[in-house]
């Protein structure tokens, strides 16, 4: 196998592209000084390149990182559904507690109105109500 000069002088690497994609698994040449993607030259000129098609294996992994995408995606989905579910039911309980705080609130105030009412027609009949035994001393 021949392996090309780099522009700098130096002879390049053989690498494998690990981005998902279609060139995914394919080997290419790069130069031992570039460190991060191959130069613009090299994109995706065949000739730079030591495979022209790819393996099955990168396609089945390719494949594979797909489906595991959707499925993940999916679940992310599922959840934020169970989260707003989760919240909506939340604000139903909270508006059923406060209506039911708000009735034994208005029946404790209809209650007092009703013992001071009580109290009141007692006051205005006065201490003859109290000896004829018309109301009981709990009201006095």
């Amino acid at each position: 196998m021949q392996v090309p000069m780099c522009f700098c002088g130096s002879l390049c690497n053989l690498m494998e592209f690990q981005v998902l994609g279609d060139d995914f698994g394919m080997r290419f040449f790069m130069c031992e000084n570039y460190e991060y993607d191959p130069p613009k030259r090299y994109g995706k000129e065949r000739s730079k390149w030591l495979d022209t098609e790819q393996s099955q294996e990168a396609k089945e992994r390719i494949e594979w990182q797909a489906r595991w995408a959707a499925e993940r995606w999916q679940r992310m989905l599922h959840k934020e559904r169970m989260e707003e579910k989760r919240k909506k039911d939340q604000e139903e309980i909270a508006k059923r507690i406060e209506e039911v705080e708000r009735q034994k609130a208005e029946e404790r105030e209809a209650d007092r109105e009703r013992k001071r009412e009580r109290a009141r027609r007692a006051k205005e009949a006065g201490l003859d109500a109290i000896r004829k035994g018309k109301y009981p001393r709990c009201t006095q």
